[in-house]
Formats: structure tokens, sequence, C-alpha cells
């Protein structure tokens, strides 16, 4: 999703600012030097196992990731679940009103679902989409975090052909990502585009996408 039609994510690195978010939640318990420790580590061991081929199918939730780190032990409930939606806050995104008006016509004339990987709950997604005014638009919205499976899992591809009522031979996938996208789909039987944004172009060992795009809107154009 980010990368795709959501944009400005994902803000995890060292120039971040994570104890501004912590207090603008809230937040005054926690030293800036701590809270910058935990979230980055967290980050980082989620990250380790996103990119785990092995572990599409046992993803762990940000809270329960929490609980595992040294830098966290001891800290209460409230703390933990504080530092959960400093996370959430991190890593969504925006919507710009050109992508919001390209979902709604696409929505239109075509049957829309989403099948997003997010470390996070989805309630800041939710409000984000419906801000942007396309969150009816999809009939159906499946959210990784809702349980332990994430592209290129297929059963959140299986899970989403079920629920759209379309025909899988007239399903397409569309993402922005090779490996969790565009193979993902690939391993479950759908027709692809991929959008690459950065026109790296395809490398040898890449999954192969049906058709390839720089961007989402150009989809409904061609």
């Amino acid at each position: 999703m980010n990368g795709t039609l959501m944009f400005g994510g994902d803000r995890f690195g060292p120039d971040q600012d994570y104890a501004a978010t912590y207090r603008s939640l809230g937040g005054s318990e926690l030293a800036p030097a701590v809270v910058k420790t935990i979230v980055q580590t967290c980050y980082t061991t989620m990250g380790a196992i996103y990119d785990d081929p092995s572990r599409s199918d046992s993803f762990p939730r940000v809270l329960d990731t929490l609980r595992t780190l040294p830098a966290a032990r001891g800290l209460p409930e409230a703390e933990l679940e504080l530092l959960e939606r400093v996370i959430a806050h991190q890593e969504v995104g925006r919507i710009p009103d050109g992508y919001a008006e390209w979902v709604r016509s696409a929505a239109r004339s075509h049957v829309l679902g989403l099948i997003a990987n997010l470390l996070s709950r989805k309630d800041l997604w939710l409000q984000e989409f419906k801000r942007a005014g396309v969150l009816e638009c999809f009939r159906v919205m499946i959210f990784s975090s809702d349980g332990s499976s994430l592209k290129p899992s297929r059963k959140l591809f299986d899970q989403a052909i079920a629920a759209v009522g379309v025909p899988r031979s007239g399903a397409v996938f569309v993402g922005d990502n090779l490996r969790c996208d565009i193979g993902g789909a690939r391993g479950a039987g759908l027709a692809s585009v991929w959008i690459d944004r950065d026109r790296r172009g395809l490398q040898p060992g890449d999954p192969q996408p049906d058709f390839i795009v720089n961007d989402l809107r150009e989809i409904l154009d061609a």
C-alpha cells in the first residue's frame, strides 16, 4: 500500500524524532533516548522477520514484539501500548488527493479489494481511508496485522478472492513490491501489475509481473 496509493509512511530511521511522537500522544515517563531505542529495535526486529520467507504465516504483533525487547523489560503495560501507538503513527502514510480520485474513479467500473502488509493495527489506516473518501470503495480490505500472515502468503490472496466474489481468472493484483506483491500474486495464480516507481526494471530472478507501470494512475489510462 505504501508506494502504491499511500505515501510518506514508514518513517523509521536514526533521523526520526520518536520522542516527539511519544509526547504528542501523551507520553511523558520515558526519556527520548529510551523511546528511540525501543522503537528502533522493535522495527528492526520485525523487519528481519518480515524479510524471512519462512515467517510469512507466523508474523508477530507489535505489542508482542515490544514485550520481548530487553530495553522495554519492566515497563508498565500502558507504556507498551503507548509505544505501540508511536510505531503506528510512524508507519501510517497519507493518500494524496489525486490517488484518492483514482480509487473513486476505478471503483465506478471495477470491483476493488485491498491486501496490505502492516506492522501495526489497522485503525489509523481506516481513519486515513475515511479522510480521503475511499473507505467505501473497496469490497474487501485485508490487513495482515489482523492475523499472523502477511504477503506473499497465499492465505491472504485466497481470502481476498473469496471475499471479493470474482473469478480468480478475472482478478488482477497491483502492487509495488516484487517479492510480496508480485511473487505472492503469482503464487496464488493471479495476474499482476508491478508499479516500478523507481524505474529500476526487472532483474534476473525477480518475480515476473504481467504488466509494468510507473504509477498507479497509469492503469486506467492504458
